[in-house]
């Protein structure tokens, strides 16, 4: 399969209502605005996810099933915007368009995990001793904002507080690292893929003069679902000549808690 791939399997209704938040927000009157841009960082919690794996040793399918529940690590995160939000109000806010980019990692430690499939072709559900691999992902969303401003008064005309949420749809580029397993020396290997995603977020920000706020934001994150390819020649049994393959499949969700800086015009 090709990497670029987008796949829409799944959740369709998920997807649909994330759409239409964007859609329905992107096209505001072009009036006098606000443009900002800001950088963050902060922690990206990923929840543990399920993977579908295909192991093949030549002509032999040497295991096909499901990891189930993987752990995966908690790590730091990263990442930009740049904004626009439009004067004329609506119920006393703004609403706004933002383009933002971040990265963050998915990594996965060497752990023991619930196997449920075939191995060698016979069925097997039991404990299995799982591999370390590394999944670094970056993303670059647009957003679609409304926020409401508290405070209002002549040094601070658009709030000195401003609580704001919003949704978003992006790609998600992931880039999968980790090692054969059956080979008599196991390589690192390693593939990308990319991804729609989509994004729920809220937050507020806290002016200190009239152009510069710092900010403090969760958001909800949920891709569709990544496969990673590998092939690799190598040997097994004391040096018999061997193609390993597999496929890996997974999709990430996860909540990410940032703070950052904003520069507004």
């Amino acid at each position: 399969m090709d990497a670029g791939a987008w796949d829409f399997e799944g959740g369709s209704g998920w997807w649909v209502l994330a759409v239409a938040a964007v859609l329905a927000l992107a096209v505001p009157a072009l009036a006098a605005a606000e443009p900002y841009g800001a950088l963050f960082t902060g922690a990206a919690f990923t929840e543990n996810t399920d993977l579908q794996e295909k192991l093949e040793l030549g002509a032999l399918t040497a295991a096909d099933g499901t990891i189930k529940g993987l752990h995966v690590s908690t790590a730091a995160v990263y990442g930009g915007k740049l904004g626009y939000f439009f004067e004329p109000r609506v119920l006393e806010g703004n609403f706004g368009l933002e383009l933002e980019a971040y990265h963050f990692s998915a990594d996965v430690d060497a752990q023991t995990a619930r196997f449920s499939g075939t191995i060698g072709g016979a069925p097997f559900n039991g404990d299995l001793r799982v591999v370390s691999s590394d999944i670094e992902v970056t993303a670059v969303a647009l957003n679609a904002l409304y926020r409401y401003p508290l405070g209002m008064n002549e040094a601070f005309p658009r709030g000195r507080f401003q609580p704001y949420v919003g949704a978003g749809l992006g790609a998600f580029i992931g880039r999968l690292s980790t090692t054969t397993t059956p080979l008599d020396v196991n390589k690192d290997i390693h593939d990308t893929a990319t991804r729609l995603g989509g994004q729920f977020l809220g937050g507020v920000r806290v002016f200190l003069t009239r152009n510069i706020g710092v900010f403090a934001e969760y958001k909800f994150v949920k891709t569709q679902t990544f496969e990673f390819n590998f092939k690799v020649p190598g040997t097994v049994f004391g040096g018999v000549p061997i193609t390993e393959t597999a496929r890996d499949r997974t999709e990430l969700t996860g909540h990410h808690l940032t703070a950052g800086i904003s520069f507004h015009w």
